[in-house]
This record gives C-alpha cells, sequence and structure tokens, in this order.
C-alpha cells in the first residue's frame, strides 16, 4: 500500500482500484488483530457506507475510490514506525535516559524535558513514543516524583496530543487538511506556535496551587520510594549528551524534508510525508548501519513494530468507505444548509460549537478522527463567514481538547495501561482543567491568526 502511494503520482494509470484491492486485503488480514472497541467501530462504519453506497446504486468506481480515501493514513502511520529501528539499534533510550538524570534536578525541569521530549519523539514516532518514554523515565520519576502517575500522564498526553498541531506524521492534523483543503505548510506554522503556548499552559496550571509542580508538598499516597534524593543517578552513558541531539536534529531533517518536497511541488501532500518519513530514517539507519544487531531489530520490526499499524489500519479503511459514501450520498448538502442558517444568529462563532461537538463527542466514544472529518466537510459545505485558514486551526483546537479528556483516546489508553493508571484519571481528573483553558484560548487564537493571515 506505501509503494501504491509513493508511485501513485509519477505512474500513467490510475493507481485506485489496486490501492483499493490491498486496503481490503489489509482490513481482511488485520481486523483479527484489532482490540475489541476499533472492531466494533471498524464494523459500524463498514456496515453503515456500504448501505449507503448500496442504496444509491453507486458504480464500482465510486465503491474503490470510497475504500482507498483513506489508505494515505495507514501508509504514514506505518512509515512513521520505522523510526523505532534506528532508535534501538542506537540505544538511544539509555543515551536519553543517561542525560537525563545527569541534566535534571528538580521537578520543574524534569516536567519540561518530559513534555517536550514526548512532543519531540511524537513528532515522527506517533504513539510509538510513548512505550520509550516510559521505559525512559519510569525509574527515575519513581525516584524523584510523589505524584509520578499523575506527572508522567500530564506532560506525556499534553506532549503528545500538542504535536498534533504542526507534526507533518500526525493524523490529525492530515485530516484537517484533508477537510479544509489547505497545504501542511499553511497550518503548521500557527500549529507550531500554538503547541509551544500549550506547554507553556501546562507548566503553568501545574505551578499553581494544588498543582504537581506546587512546591508546597501536597497530600498523596502515590509515593512508592521516597523523595527526591532516593536513589542514585543512572551512570552515564557514553556519548549520551550528542546522541539526545540527534533525535532533535532528525526531528527538524524530517519538517525540513517535507517542506522542501512541497516547495518543488513533488507528490501529493500525504506522499510528501511518505517521502521525507523513508528518506529520513532509511538516511538515520545507514549512519548507524555498522552497529551490530541490525538483523534482529529488523526482525522484531517485521513481527511486530509493524503490526502496531494492524490494530488501526482496518478502521481507517472502514472510515474511509463511510466518508466516502457519505460524500457520495448527498447528505452534506443537506446538512450545509443547516449550519449556514446557526451562522445566521452565531455568525463567524459557529465554528465554537462545532469545536465543543467534537470534544463532547470524544467523551461519549466518538472518535475525533471522525468528527473532525464530518464537521470539517460540513464547514467547508457551509459558507461560513470566516477564513479557511480559522476553521482548520478551529477543527485542529477542538480535536486536540478532544484527545485531551476523552477516556477513548489512543494516547489515553497506552498511558494509562503502561504507568497503571485509570484512564478516567488520565482523562479527566488530572487533564479537564487543562484540556477546556487550552480549547478557550486556541480558539482566540484560531480567530485572530485566521483574521490577520487567512
Amino acid at each position: 500500500m506505501v509503494a501504491l502511494q509513493l508511485a501513485g503520482p509519477f505512474l500513467p494509470f490510475d493507481t485506485r482500484p489496486a490501492v483499493s484491492a490491498a486496503a481490503a486485503l489489509v482490513f481482511a488480514t488485520g481486523f483479527p488483530l484489532m482490540s475489541g472497541s476499533f472492531r466494533i467501530a471498524a464494523l459500524l462504519f463498514l456496515a453503515l457506507g456500504s448501505a449507503l453506497l448500496a442504496f444509491g446504486r453507486s458504480p464500482l468506481s465510486v465503491w474503490t475510490a470510497a475504500i482507498a480515501s483513506m489508505t494515505n493514513i495507514v501508509c504514514i502511520v506505518a512509515v512513521m514506525q520505522t523510526f523505532s529501528i534506528p532508535i534501538r539499534l542506537g540505544d538511544y533510550n539509555e543515551a536519553i535516559r543517561s542525560w537525563l538524570g545527569r541534566r535534571f534536578k528538580g521537578r520543574r525541569s524534569l516536567f519540561l524535558f518530559t513534555t517536550f521530549a514526548t512532543h519531540l519523539l511524537t513528532s515522527f514516532l506517533n504513539l510509538g513514543s510513548i512505550p520509550i518514554l516510559v521505559s525512559l523515565l519510569r525509574d527515575a520519576l519513581e525516584r524523584r516524583v510523589p505524584q509520578h502517575r499523575r506527572f508522567f500522564a500530564a506532560a506525556a498526553t499534553r506532549g503528545y496530543v500538542l504535536a498534533a498541531l504542526w507534526s507533518p506524521g500526525a493524523v490529525n492534523l492530515f485530516l484537517v487538511v484533508q477537510a479544509t483543503g489547505l497545504s501542511w505548510s499553511a497550518v503548521a506554522l500557527p500549529g507550531f506556535l500554538l503547541a509551544l503556548f500549550g506547554m507553556v499552559l501546562s507548566f503553568l496550571l501545574e505551578s499553581r496551587k494544588g498543582g504537581i509542580l506546587d512546591p508546597a508538598p501536597a497530600a498523596t499516597t502515590e509515593v512508592t520510594v521516597g523523595p527526591e534524593e532516593a536513589g542514585a543517578a543512572p551512570p552515564p552513558v557514553s556519548g549520551s549528551k550528542s546522541r539526545a541531539w540527534h533525535v532533535v536534529l532528525v526531528a527538524a531533517a524530517f519538517v525540513l524534508a517535507v517542506v522542501l518536497l512541497e516547495g518543488l511541488g513533488i507528490g501529493t501532500s500525504s506522499g510528501r510525508i511518505l517521502m521525507a518519513g523513508l528518506m529520513t530514517a532509511s538516511l538515520w539507519l545507514i549512519s548507524l548501519a555498522r552497529l551490530p544487531g541490525l538483523p534482529s531489530i529488523l526482525r522484531s520490526y517485521w513481527t511486530e513494530g509493524l503490526l502496531k499499524t494492524a490494530d488501526i489500519a482496518p478502521f481507517f479503511v472502514a472510515m474511509g468507505l463511510f466518508s466516502g459514501a457519505l460524500e457520495n450520498s448527498g447528505a452534506m448538502g443537506f446538512v450545509g444548509p443547516v449550519i449556514e442558517e446557526a451562522s445566521v444568529f452565531l455568525g463567524a462563532a459557529t465554528v465554537v460549537p462545532i469545536g465543543l461537538l467534537i470534544i463532547l463527542g470524544s467523551l461519549i466514544g466518538l472518535h475525533p478522527f471522525i468528527t473532525i472529518v464530518l464537521f470539517g466537510k460540513m464547514l467547508m459545505h457551509a459558507s461560513l463567514p470566516v477564513p479557511t485558514l480559522t476553521v482548520a486551526l478551529s477543527l485542529a483546537v477542538g480535536g486536540a481538547a478532544a484527545y485531551m479528556v476523552s477516556p477513548f483516546a489512543g494516547v489515553i489508553m497506552t498511558v494509562s495501561k503502561l504507568i497503571g493508571a485509570k484512564a478516567s484519571d488520565v482523562a479527566i481528573r488530572w487533564n479537564w482543567r487543562f484540556g477546556l483553558s487550552f480549547y478557550a484560548t486556541g480558539m482566540v487564537f484560531a480567530f485572530a491568526w485566521g483574521a490577520v493571515f487567512g
């Protein structure tokens, strides 16, 4: 599927039938590997999409286009997994752990580092960044932070979600770009500024009285070992500082490659992300090829790493079928006027309740992937008196806030499982203040940026 997506724009024939066939194969083979919640959602979207297409007596060409409509997202997730190969080969986890123990002594600096490290790794590893960070930071946080579960959950989930506002490999941002018709570069800069603001906001909120960075001692039953001084720092690893900077350079190279490919007009929007990801990961791997252990790591990637995509790939195939069927059915033509009527009373502020609906939907299990696509298409069909850039940023902010507070979000469930906390605690109890604060300020930013640059 990745090969077809990359080669499609350069071939003299339409590759969508082949892509749809590959998508059907991915669905059939990946479905047994899916978790229960994703399996139910995939079946629901498959049934609804098939019913809409069958009821409308759609031709085969419409079926194939619908099935293939979101395969580019599956390919992006799959390609991002290749970055795990050089990380494991170069023992970057041990290097960063050593550097962390010697560099960051206080809770505040450690919180900022954890947030930024998650943000950086997520920009090219997506959900694969969370298990790496748990293995990197668990020992240090258990020794040095009384409320270590809440500390890690707050820093990691916020650092992770904020990357979805600008990272080329972020599924959320790609869905926003796809729904609004904008280029990635148009949304990336304001998204990056929003992410920086979000990290500062998170730090300030947790520094308030009662926050996890409040210097006053807080009552808690979560102490596992003792105060910060308990336990010695990990022994130094040779070249740990330089290898930590390697990760920063890789993330910057990935973003720069996407920008260059877009500037040169090479490939499609998703194709550029795929090409940049493969080139960056390959060059990083080649620079480390002299190190021992590559064959076993490649086998592990093939049997384990790549299969992490299997839990989400059939979901996107089914969701693409439903989204394509919904668009082909003409239903958007009925919803658009409803939103236009609402805009008569709300004006430009119509996008504000749409963002809130994305958040509320996530609380009852409606994935932001779904609502971003649906509401994005609806907003673009209704001629709202706001710049398209404002609509795109509003959808991105609403999706990010939804991920913060939804117990059903993939990052929330992954973090809760790995640190041994309840998903409801991670999402709602520890994140609701930040989620709502970020949404309110993010919407103000979306309108301001759209008014000036839209």
